[in-house]
């Protein structure tokens, strides 16, 4: 019914060893079962009808256990309905065929997974163990009436769920070195609602199939509409989780970002407005309040943009535009923010083509790298812009001599809200936005950026289109 979780299949060799004393016996009950079935199939040949309806019943076993239910609250892995037709199997035809489908559903979808041997070998075994209960269960109840089918029925879900969590529960605990009764009582907490749904679906199939094969076919195919729809909003569900988390990083970060430049505005401005203050602190507290009236605009601008991309209003105007002249205004433009001890420098090459791109557009990805230049360089150093002809592209990049970027971070710059320093512990803040925007800017207008970073300092480069 539910698949290992992945916190279970990680480890290799110590969990092995750990889970060998409950893989062997089973493995070996399920040998029995198999080599049972196949004996009894040998001397009892199923009829067409038979054959046809088993092999019905394993291709909706099999497309079922390859694509499980995430199921809300399930903790187990995902669900799966394989159990409904195994079971419905083993009422209609006996144990025979349910262990057989138990065996080839489980063996053709672990081994299409390129799961490991040990894997293998035991979720198989489950299965066949699980659907040899439910055959004896609905064997000795035997389905003579429409009471006496569904009684079958029932307990054999019910023998099929019991097995399947017991031995589920008996390799997690091994695995995870914690309590057997705890783990299988979780186990049991967690599924018993899905299971019950999926006996009364197991029971309803086994009514109508028993009435005309053909008729239940029609049956099966809502269920597996059920099955992808529900994998469908279950996707949809995490979507908006991850989306409701993004919600609340944002208000976070915002926040913090806005309280400091504010405080210090409200500081300076109350300051000026109730002391009688020498020129020279006048002129420092009024540059506080430009310097900060800045970067509070820096903040929304960085806000607004990543909100126009993510709702498609922000529109492209692609023309002919000198690359070199818009590097020049964001180079005088950053000058009078430089803080003491550091330099910025703008070397274009003579005789560039123009580059195919929004000038706004532009002007902000190369503001938002030069920013980000500066305040990732605390100790002073120098950033250095470039502009170059490259190929039929024109290149601009942004060097600096700064804290640079962890070889494991590289992946993740680009990521919306995603900082280097989430906790400020080198004392650099940021919303996380100015790079997220650069790429979608960039790669709008038919571009590419990337970065590269050894240890001291980062070079940010992008590449445009050169203008026909």
């Amino acid at each position: 019914m539910s698949e290992l979780p992945m916190r279970a299949r990680r480890r290799r060799s110590p969990e092995t060893a750990r889970v060998l004393p409950v893989v062997a016996p089973v493995a070996a009950t399920a040998a029995v079962a198999i080599g049972a079935a196949a004996y009894s199939l040998s001397s009892n040949v199923p009829s067409a009808e038979t054959f046809f309806g088993a092999l019905a019943l394993l291709g909706a076993a099999i497309l079922t256990e390859a694509f499980p239910l995430p199921i809300e609250g399930v903790d187990v892995g995902r669900t799966s309905l394989a159990s409904v037709f195994i079971v419905a199997a083993a009422v209609l035809y006996g144990w025979p065929e349910a262990v057989v489908i138990g065996l080839l559903t489980m063996l053709a979808v672990e081994l299409g997974r390129h799961r490991p041997a040990t894997r293998v070998i035991y979720n198989t075994s489950l299965y066949v163990c699980a659907g040899l209960a439910a055959g004896l269960a609905a064997d000795a109840v035997g389905t003579g009436s429409l009471g006496s089918l569904v009684a079958a029925t029932l307990l054999a879900a019910c023998a099929f769920y019991a097995v399947d969590i017991v031995l589920l529960a008996a390799v997690i605990a091994r695995v995870q070195e914690q309590s057997y009764l705890r783990a299988m009582g979780s186990y049991f907490a967690s599924t018993v609602v899905p299971f019950v749904i999926m006996a009364s679906l197991t029971a309803t199939l086994v009514l109508i199939w028993d009435r005309s094969p053909v008729a239940a076919t029609v049956l099966v195919a809502p269920l597996l509409v059920i099955a992808f729809y529900q994998r469908w909003l279950y996707g949809a569900l995490t979507r908006l989780r991850a989306f409701d988390e993004l919600k609340d990083e944002f208000i976070a970060v915002i926040s913090h970002e806005l309280r400091t430049p504010l405080s210090s505005v409200y500081g300076a401005a109350v300051t000026l407005q109730r002391q009688e203050v020498p020129p020279e602190t006048r002129r420092s507290l009024l540059a506080i309040v430009t310097s900060e009236a800045g970067r509070l605009g820096r903040l929304l601008d960085d806000v607004l943009w990543a909100s126009r991309l993510d709702t498609g209003r922000e529109e492209f105007t692609i023309r002919p535009t000198d690359g070199r002249e818009i590097a020049r205004e964001v180079f005088e433009g950053s000058r009078p923010r430089l803080p003491e001890g550091l330099t910025i420098e703008l070397e274009a090459q003579e005789s560039l083509p123009k580059v195919a791109a929004d000038p706004d557009k532009l002007r902000q990805v190369l503001l938002n790298l030069v920013e980000n230049a500066i305040k990732y360089s605390p100790n002073g150093g120098r950033v250095t812009m470039l502009v170059q002809h490259s190929a039929e592209y024109v290149r601009f990049t942004v060097r600096d001599e700064g804290l640079g970027i962890p070889v494991h971070e590289r992946e993740r710059i680009f990521e919306k809200f995603h900082r280097l320093d989430p906790d400020l512990t080198g004392g650099v803040g940021g919303t996380g936005l100015g790079l997220y925007v650069c790429r979608e800017l960039v790669q709008r207008m038919g571009g590419e950026i990337w970065v590269r970073s050894s240890g001291r300092g980062s070079t940010f480069a992008f590449e445009l289109p050169a203008s026909a």
